[in-house]
């Protein structure tokens, strides 16, 4: 029997669809508007307050649990296939993610396609990686999430190429994160 949780994702996926099936050259504002409701079917985390700021140039949001690790920081960045969803869509999910592991979440709104095509995003999250190495942040003390294409962007540390040696042991990293 499916839980009260995926009957939820399967009636707005439903929804989603039918929506597009009755209007299938959606303009593109109206479709990023829809998909703002992604985060609908999360429940909120608890206990965990949400701060908007800025990333390196970029819109983002920290999710910060009560009583988080400050000096450890979990570096998201939202799916939606770089067109869609936003940091707010994924606040819920990546609050959820912070509050289990005890660490700030800092959640970055990445430019999306097709008003900004690649490497935006990949430089985007450069960006966010960069500023918070200049917060103080120690590079062992950075893990990185994505969800959906935001999954495949290169971890950061190994898009920084900034010097032949790196100890990571990552194949073909040339960047000097420690």
């Amino acid at each position: 029997m499916p839980s009260r949780e995926s009957e939820g994702l399967k009636t707005l996926y439903r929804g989603w669809a039918a929506a597009l099936a009755a209007n299938p050259e959606m303009p593109l504002d109206e479709l990023r508007l829809m998909f703002e409701h992604w985060g609908d079917v999360t429940a909120e985390p608890g206990g965990v307050d949400y701060i908007e700021t800025n990333a390196g140039g970029l819109p983002a949001l920290w999710a910060v649990p009560k009583g988080c690790a400050e000096d450890r920081v979990l570096l998201c960045m939202h799916g939606g296939g770089y067109v869609t969803g936003s940091m707010y869509t994924h606040r819920k999910v990546y609050g959820h993610l912070a509050k289990a592991i005890g660490r700030r979440a800092l959640i970055l709104h990445y430019r999306r396609a097709p008003e900004h095509v690649h490497p935006a995003p990949v430089d985007d999250a450069v960006a966010a990686y960069k500023r918070l190495l200049d917060q103080g942040i120690e590079p062992g003390r950075i893990a990185l999430t994505g969800d959906s294409g935001a999954a495949r962007l290169p971890s950061p540390p190994c898009s920084v190429r900034a010097s032949a040696t790196c100890r990571c042991r990552r194949p073909r990293c040339r960047s000097r994160h420690g």
